[in-house]
Parts: structure tokens; C-alpha cells; sequence
């Protein structure tokens, strides 16, 4: 981030340290969080909150949180300025090949493991919950058509790839990345899946980007999105942002968005002490899965 330097053409610079939040400004950020996005940010996580919601201010030129929540407040150009913001306070850190226990899951016990679908194509849905910057859903993409080649099956995939974050979509969007971000990714992989890039990136192939729809989506406002029925559903390392009372009721409608025989994925200890009458436990090393029975 390149910070402004005062000259003489310019007399204000941005504040050079982020300024201190009360605590009646803190309950008024942190309501605004549990209204808008469901989450619960306790007295501990306010470093995080100053430093985040802080980024965003000195970027624009405000000193006064009172102020800047106001202007989030204000019309259009305070639902904008809110897409912007989300960026900043949603955890971006993904990679690929993140959690490969959950890749072997899907491709070692519920994909087909021979060519019973020879003669009819089989379809895949599935959908990426909290995608972030596109990793988690490329990753998933590449290791069915890995898979599904191997076997000799046909096959159509679809993936839904979702995050509240409009910054982050459109990183996934665009499916160019950094030598960084894709140093876990076979050589393999790499040549066939990827395209080399100039300063050293790398960028999905046009044919997996066709396979994974990019929506913008609030995990709280699920219901009111024509979301169709999926075979794999992954929603990793999302549910802990929430209280018990929001995980059951985001994992109760998650459901409603599985088919029968289908999956859903959770990262391990994620959700405790839950039960659904039409899912039953899905045992594999290192993750939580459940399947619907029906």
C-alpha cells in the first residue's frame, strides 16, 4: 500500500498512525458487523478491527471513525464504499492445495471409482462456500478433471464459487496468480492447467474458468438465491467467524441445497454437536463431511 507524502501542492497527508477507537465506537462497528455480516467480533479481535477498518480510512482520507461509519451509511455511495470495506474485514488467507485431505475425499470415496458412467455422461455440481480469491474452487475443478480423466469417465462439472467479497471475486475472476500462490501446485498441474503469464504469474486455462461461476453472496441471505441442487458442497473455515445459533442455522440450510447422495465438507472440529435427520456422517481422515441420505 503506498501512503500519501505531503508536499507543497498538497497541505493534508493521511493520519500517520491510526486513531484510537472507544469503546462506544467499537460497539457501534461491532453491531454494525453482526447486522450486516452475522459475525460476533469480541473484545480481543479489536486490534484487528482499528487496524483493518483503519486501512480503509487512511485510503480515503478520514481521521474519525464516527465519520467514516456515517458515510458507510449514506445512500449508494455508502452500499459502494461497504463492498470496499468487506474486503478488508473478510480473511482472505487460501491457497491451492489448501486442504488436500478434503481433495482426496472427494475424488478417492465419492467420485466414481470406474467407468460406470462409459455410456452417459455423469454432472457434477458443486459449490466453493467463502471461495475468497478462487483458489479453493480451481483447486477442486482441476482435481475432478484429474480424476475423472484418469478413470476414463465423461462428465460435466459446474462450480458455484462464492464470497461476500466483490475485491476477492474478481481476483478469481480473472484466475491470474502469483509464482507465490501457486507453489504447491505440481509441475503437472502447472503445464496443463495453467497458462505462463509475463512478471512470472500464472493464469487458469480459458476451458476450468468456463467450469466455476463466480457470485457474490452473503452466507446469511442464502434463502433468497436460486441456488440449485449440489453434489459437493464445501463451506471450510467459514463457520468459526459465527455463533453456535448462526452455524446451526447455516448448516440446517445447506442442506436444503444438497442432493440426495451428496456431500458437504467442513474443516475438522469445525462444527460440533450438530445433527440433521436427512444427513449422516461421512468418515474420512482430517475433515467433517456429512451425506444426505435422501
Amino acid at each position: 500500500m503506498k501512503y500519501a507524502v505531503e508536499t507543497p501542492k498538497r497541505k493534508k497527508a493521511y493520519p500517520s498512525k491510526f486513531p484510537d477507537m472507544d469503546d462506544e465506537q467499537y460497539s457501534k462497528w461491532t453491531a454494525l458487523l453482526e447486522q450486516r455480516l452475522g459475525v460476533v467480533l469480541p473484545e480481543n479481535r479489536k486490534s484487528f478491527l482499528v487496524t483493518n477498518v483503519g486501512m480503509r480510512m487512511r485510503e480515503l482520507g478520514f481521521d474519525n471513525y464516527d465519520q467514516y461509519l456515517e458515510h458507510l451509511n449514506t445512500g449508494h455511495r455508502g452500499n459502494v464504499e461497504w463492498n470496499q470495506l468487506v474486503h478488508h474485514l473478510t480473511v482472505h488467507e487460501t491457497r491451492f492445495l489448501r486442504n488436500q485431505s478434503t481433495i482426496k475425499l472427494i475424488c478417492e470415496k465419492f467420485l466414481p471409482q470406474g467407468r460406470q458412467f462409459a455410456n452417459k455422461p455423469l454432472t457434477i455440481n458443486a459449490w466453493s462456500v467463502g471461495c475468497a480469491t478462487g483458489e479453493e474452487p480451481y483447486t477442486m475443478a482441476m482435481a475432478i478433471d484429474e480424476h475423472m480423466s484418469r478413470i476414463g469417465c465423461n462428465y460435466y462439472l459446474g462450480i458455484m464459487a462464492s464470497d461476500i467479497s466483490r475485491s476477492a471475486l474478481a481476483i478469481g475472476r480473472t484466475g491470474i496468480y502469483s509464482a507465490l500462490r501457486v507453489k504447491d501446485v505440481s509441475d503437472q498441474w502447472l503445464q496443463k492447467y495453467f497458462i505462463r503469464c509475463e512478471g512470472g504469474k500464472f493464469e487458469v486455462i480459458p476451458e476450468l474458468k468456463q467450469r466455476i461461476c463466480f457470485n457474490q453472496l452473503n452466507i446469511l441471505e442464502m434463502d433468497d438465491m436460486p441456488i440449485g441442487q449440489m453434489d459437493i458442497i464445501v463451506c471450510q473455515n467459514l463457520l468459526i467467524y459465527y455463533n453456535r445459533e448462526r452455524r446451526l442455522k447455516i448448516m440446517d440450510t445447506l442442506v436444503k441445497y444438497l442432493a440426495p447422495g451428496g456431500i458437504i465438507i467442513l474443516a475438522a472440529g469445525e462444527m460440533l454437536n450438530w445433527s440433521h435427520p436427512k444427513v449422516t456422517r461421512f468418515p474420512f481422515a482430517n475433515t467433517l463431511a456429512y451425506q444426505r441420505m435422501e
